[in-house]
């Protein structure tokens, strides 16, 4: 069966083990054709989920929060690292003094951008600094971090440690890291695999074998991580780099063959949102996104 899968941006190492799974015929070997759609905005592969038009999607698990539709299912965090807000360390005097911050992020607006001042103000809060909503200016623009923190951006919301981490160590940068271990909220710096309940519904054996031959290619990749590195560079087209062997390198610690369609995981995500006031979808609703 041929079946589409749309990423929540453009292609990179946390997709590996999709690209593992084509490229070993392990999705073939369960007589499933995968196709991996690149979208043009970051909410585009979920748009296209909820209407039937693509049968998997991948995006970071707030955004089942932010964007929750009856139609969604969860099938676990294939993905998951460390994340947040990033920051320029001199950016920290310049809060602790009353200075006002550009926070460059790839998604702006007003759920997303209160969820990145949370981050912010809980981790200077620590320290017994105040800081007030008017001294962060989030400006949307694409997912290069580190390229819009080197042009002038204070920091970078909705960073990756795997990616923009790695990079900012490349670049010589001294950056804090604004973490759910340092600035104390749910970890939602991750991947879930979306997939739509109709579909789920009428096509379960394919869904669990397409489940089952993703979980054999983060297997694959954990017993063979330099062949993994050679897929990503022959697949993707992109020129090797140590840059990038260092992203995949700290990338293949991040997948986990175990995961599972399960609420428990999430349910300190949604705690966390409807604490700081930005959603009001309630537990029970919340967990029909989950098999369990």
């Amino acid at each position: 069966m041929k079946l589409k899968l749309a990423i929540e941006w453009f292609l990179n190492p946390d997709h590996l083990p999709f690209i593992v799974g084509i490229q070993e015929s392990i999705f073939e070997n369960y007589g499933l054709e995968l196709e991996i759609i690149e979208p043009d905005a970051h909410y585009d592969g979920l748009e296209e989920l909820r209407k039937g038009n693509i049968h998997f999607a991948t995006n970071e698990p707030l955004h089942l929060i932010e964007q929750f539709d009856e139609k969604f299912l969860s099938l676990g965090s294939f993905f998951e690292t460390k994340g947040g807000v990033l920051l320029k360390k001199e950016a920290y005097d310049k809060i602790k003094t009353g200075q006002n911050i550009v926070i460059t992020t790839p998604v702006s607006n007003p759920v997303t951008d209160s969820i990145g001042f949370e981050i912010i103000r809980r981790y200077f809060r620590k320290d017994g600094i105040n800081v007030t909503q008017n001294q962060i200016k989030f400006q949307p623009n694409g997912f290069e971090h580190i390229k819009y923190m080197k042009e002038g951006a204070d920091g970078g919301w909705l960073y990756f440690y795997n990616f923009e981490g790695i990079e900012a160590q490349h670049e010589g940068m001294e950056v804090l890291y604004l973490d759910a271990e340092h600035a104390g909220f749910a970890n939602f710096s991750a991947l879930d695999l979306f997939t739509n309940k109709t579909f789920y519904e009428t096509h379960t054996k394919v869904c669990r074998d397409f489940n089952d031959a993703l979980k054999k290619s983060i297997a694959w990749i954990g017993e063979h991580p330099k062949k993994s590195l050679k897929h990503y560079y022959t697949y993707s087209g992109q020129e090797r780099s140590a840059l990038m062997d260092d992203i995949i390198i700290a990338t293949l610690e991040c997948f986990n063959e175990n995961y599972t369609s399960s609420s428990l995981k999430a349910l300190p995500i949604l705690e966390f949102f409807k604490e700081i006031g930005i959603t009001s979808l309630d537990e029970k609703r919340f967990k029909t996104a989950f098999l369990h």
